[in-house]
């Protein structure tokens, strides 16, 4: 298997404890992700390692695909993490990092999943170029004005 990882940042105007707050929340990501997202939590426990969702969502031309989402790292406010188990790639890892820069949040998103040589190189080539990257972007866009009208 080729482990791949690929990151996108953006610069936010906002504090840093309500940018971890609203990010780490999972089932706010449809209101900034893009596409077709539900989210809901398993349990009503607090937000934590172990925590686990379901969520269903677009996946190329399929609707309602759905993944199971568990909660690998906790550490506020500076960082958060999550596994979402895709039925058909196996687990993608998600990573969030937050740092102040001078009155500002820098939020990183690290997105880390192993696949065969030959659709890794598929990915590197095509998938992720063409809709891969816009999307993250587009959503780090939608999160941005989301935490900076927030309030």
């Amino acid at each position: 298997m080729t482990s791949i990882t690929r990151s996108v940042q953006i610069l936010i105007n906002t504090n840093l404890q309500p940018a971890f707050d609203y990010v780490s929340d999972l089932t706010k990501h449809p209101e900034w992700s893009g596409g077709e997202l539900k989210i809901e939590a398993v349990s009503s426990e607090p937000i934590q390692v172990g925590k686990e969702y379901v969520s269903k969502g677009e996946f190329a031309i399929q609707k309602e695909r759905p993944n199971r989402l568990k909660v690998t790292e906790f550490e506020p406010p500076h960082k958060f993490g999550f596994v979402a188990n895709d039925p058909t790639i196996g687990d993608v890892f998600h990573t969030f990092t937050f740092s102040e820069k001078e009155n500002h949040v820098l939020i990183t998103r690290a997105i880390r999943l192993n696949l065969n040589p030959f659709m890794a190189f598929g990915f590197a080539l095509f998938v992720y170029p063409l809709t891969g990257n816009p999307s993250m972007k587009r959503a780090f866009r939608n999160l941005k004005a989301r935490l900076e009208n927030a309030d």
